[in-house]
């Protein structure tokens, strides 16, 4: 963006908080101004930049925040927080840096080697025991208690150590998107069980230039964990048991692996080494008659491709045949603080601000159906605003985000819930956090090695899924041999 432009905005959004100050505008007026500037103002309007490489720390007197979140509309939520906690705490700053979340650990690794003040930002699940064993985050236990440990969802806290380190800020689930015109025109109703599932994919990949489906695996840890997870679940099985020991080795698992196989056969095969934005870029192209994605691709068509918003429709994936459509992966994100912060009480009280009441209601606002609230008081109020709404994305696609939030409270992540599925029975949604994830999640993930050893070498499934159970075995072993003593925190 050039100069005078930035400038410009940079006025427009300074117009916007004088106006909010002085009450000429409300909270929605504000966020509706501010979201329709560029993130680069933005984030500039916070006191901060990037991304960039972690800075020298704020220092007395400033709060840093740094997020992966750099949707405008979150960082217009991130500039209206601030300029309400400075109303009460005028002399305090709070500085907001954006870094990327393909490389998270080895930034935060970084700056904490620096003694920078990265202050209340929000680390990968799997990284809260390495990070709190090596000192570098604050224990938030008198916040929890605070807000009331009845009031947060299950597994969203993060227990180490029988402390709490993790403030959630979202709780979400992973669905399927769907072209209702295609189905319709083709005569298919909206598959219920996996094998008419995978044969309407089969069925309208090809037609017309669209591709069966748009899901991906590929080098990013996430990809596999999250789009293999209702496959595997759906088998009746788990990564590990709750005690840290593989299941991956049970031949239903194999199954899974052969199902989810299946499906990504009709995805394109640029698809068979992606990332998350390739998925987006497919079906919002009317590419795809069906994609596997959290609630941020429906907000990004209702904007930005209305003609295939009016056509879509969002629906459970049928994966397996056990509990079929009924579990799911889902992420949660904790905001953490670190230990060294220079302003531990003022943090803390705006790390509160952000995460309960109506200043969490809007960030689930900000991307709804992506973000959705990790504090049951925070979910009514937002079940509320949505049945009110009479515009806008929560009026136009209400079903859809409460789609999305139906199914959060069996929507799971296997590196930070181990055993959910256990004894081939589903034991119910918790924290539970994998201790050697980081060596199975890593890049590449040894699934997602398995999954494009498969689709793009030709490899036998039943090959490949041996020779990654010996690798999941491998780590775990090598965990609790060197860990003899250790338990599950499970929550």
């Amino acid at each position: 963006m050039k100069k005078p432009e930035m400038d410009l905005q940079l006025r427009t959004l300074g117009s916007l908080k004088e106006k909010l100050r002085h009450g000429d505008i409300d909270r929605r007026g504000f966020l509706s101004g501010a979201g329709a500037l560029s993130g680069a103002a933005l984030l500039a309007g916070c006191g901060g930049g990037g991304p960039q490489g972690p800075g020298s720390g704020g220092g007395a007197g400033t709060i840093p925040l740094y997020t992966v979140e750099n949707d405008p509309a979150t960082l217009a939520f991130y500039n209206l927080a601030i300029e309400n906690f400075q109303k009460e705490h005028p002399d305090i700053n709070v500085e907001v840096t954006v870094y990327s979340d393909s490389n998270q650990v080895q930034y935060l690794t970084t700056a904490f080697q620096n003694g920078v003040d990265v202050g209340i930002f929000s680390p990968a699940v799997s990284n809260f025991t390495d990070f709190a064993d090596a000192g570098h985050l604050m224990e938030l236990d008198e916040l929890i208690t605070e807000i009331g440990a009845d009031d947060f969802l299950p597994a969203t806290r993060i227990r180490v150590s029988g402390h709490d380190y993790g403030m959630p800020l979202q709780n979400n689930s992973s669905l399927v998107y769907y072209r209702k015109d295609l189905l319709e025109g083709a005569g298919i109703e909206v598959p219920t069980t996996f094998d008419d599932y995978l044969g309407a994919i089969e069925e309208l990949n090809g037609q017309d230039g669209v591709n069966g489906i748009a899901m991906a695996v590929g080098s990013t840890a996430q990809l596999p964990l999250q789009f293999f997870a209702p496959y595997l679940y759906q088998s009746g099985n788990d990564y590990f048991d709750s005690q840290g020991q593989l299941t991956f080795d049970q031949p239903g698992v194999l199954t899974a692996v052969e199902r989810f196989v299946s499906v990504m056969r009709n995805a394109p095969t640029s698809l068979h080494n992606a990332a998350f934005g390739d998925i987006v870029t497919t079906y919002a192209a009317g590419q795809a008659a069906f994609a596997t994605f959290p609630g941020r691709l429906g907000v990004n068509l209702y904007n930005d491709y209305p003609e295939i918003a009016d056509v879509t429709g969002v629906m459970r994936i049928p994966a397996g045949d056990y509990m079929t459509g009924e579990l799911h992966f889902g992420s949660g994100q904790q905001y953490g603080l670190h230990a060294e912060t220079a302003e531990p009480d003022l943090a803390k009280e705006f790390l509160k601000v952000l995460t309960t009441g109506d200043e969490a209601v809007e960030f689930a606002k900000t991307v709804p159906g992506h973000l959705l609230p990790a504090l049951d008081s925070v979910r009514t109020k937002f079940e509320a605003e949505i049945a009110s709404a009479t515009e806008g994305y929560l009026a136009d696609k209400g079903d859809w985000i409460q789609t999305f939030m139906d199914c959060v409270p069996q929507a799971m992540t296997a590196s930070t819930a181990m055993g959910v599925v256990e004894d081939g029975e589903f034991q119910g949604k918790r924290t539970n956090v994998n201790p050697f994830a980081q060596n199975i999640w890593t890049t590449p993930a040894h699934d997602g090695v398995m999954f494009q050893e498969i689709l793009i070498d030709g490899r036998d499934p039943e090959e490949a899924w041996n020779d990654c159970c010996d690798k999941l075995r491998t780590a775990a072993d090598d965990f609790h041999t060197a860990n003899p003593e250790w338990e599950p925190e499970t929550i």
